[in-house]
């Protein structure tokens, strides 16, 4: 047969649609020498859900009947949805809902808070959420949570308690929301997992940046949902400041892609955050976006 290269791949494939830009299907794209994200702007939470996770293939995809889902968000704050410390409710809410349908036989949400977790939880309306839609939240505050694990290709995170149920699950999804951080410029997924050891000050004492990455080298999700439907722009990652509405959601498998898009919403080059250009040079994933295809979608 003979082949063709991947520039008349992608004319041969390429459909347009009045309410989408549709770039080759998810199962194309894993043929392509660049990662995919898809960027969805709207503001139904609903609507912007579901059309991400139908370029991604459908959740079905990802979660196999049967299976246990281990969903992370970020309500590690006491601040309220609009304020855009936590992870937005109904993106949450929305993503255990579906998770239900496609199969799962349960849908946990642990999470280790920063401030009072039962004042965190309550404030961002996530606990509320999870539990209207069928799942299980619970704060990761006794040492039964955890089980330490070693990270044997880590620079410097060579071991960590961390949640079981991040470790012990058939689906793992990434929620994080993004956000500035004073003490890494952003917030974004890769870090998002600082929310699933019990020992986060050691991450803060030994080269945040490094062990942002090292830790991804062990925690790998399927899926992260990136929620930028607000960022908070200055005094994060509590707030509140400075917020501007994107009103974006972003989806993929990569999650150094998902965040090296990320951070150009605060007019960043992926690189300049450093935990992003490490895990790149690690080969966790493709921080540089010329080596990403971005798939933007109104819903």
């Amino acid at each position: 047969m003979k082949s063709i290269d991947r520039r008349q791949f992608l004319k041969a494939t390429a459909v347009i649609s009045t309410v989408a830009t549709v770039l080759p299907d998810v199962s194309n794209a894993a043929d392509s020498s660049k990662a995919v994200i898809y960027v969805v702007h709207g503001r139904d939470i609903t609507k912007m859900v579901a059309a991400g996770m139908e370029k991604l293939g459908g959740w079905a995809k990802f979660v196999k009947k049967g299976q246990k889902v281990t969903l992370k968000p970020n309500v590690a704050w006491i601040s309220k949805p609009e304020q855009g410390a936590d992870t937005d409710p109904v993106l949450v809410s929305e993503c255990v809902k579906a998770c239900k349908t496609a199969g799962a036989s349960e849908v946990v949400v642990p999470e280790k808070s920063v401030n009072d977790w039962k004042q965190s939880f309550g404030s961002s309306g996530v606990l509320e959420a999870v539990n209207r839609a069928g799942g299980r939240m619970y704060a990761l505050t006794e040492d039964k949570y955890f089980r330490k694990t070693d990270f044997p290709d880590a620079k410097i995170l060579k071991q960590a308690d961390v949640a079981i149920d991040v470790l012990d699950t058939g689906c793992l999804v990434n929620m994080p929301i993004a956000k500035s951080h004073s003490g890494t410029t952003l917030t974004l997924g890769m870090k998002n997992w600082m929310g699933s050891v019990k020992d986060r000050q050691f991450w803060h004492r030994n080269k945040l940046h490094q062990c942002i990455a090292d830790c991804c080298t062990v925690i790998k999700p399927v899926l992260t949902i990136m929620d930028a439907t607000r960022i908070m722009l200055t005094k994060g990652p509590r707030g509140p400041g400075e917020m501007e509405r994107p009103d974006l959601l972003i989806f993929g498998t990569d999650p150094v892609a998902v965040d090296a898009y990320s951070a150009t919403l605060f007019k960043k080059e992926p690189f300049s955050i450093e935990y992003i250009k490490i895990a790149h040079d690690m080969g966790l994933g493709c921080g540089d976006l010329s080596h990403v295809d971005v798939v933007k979608i109104e819903a």
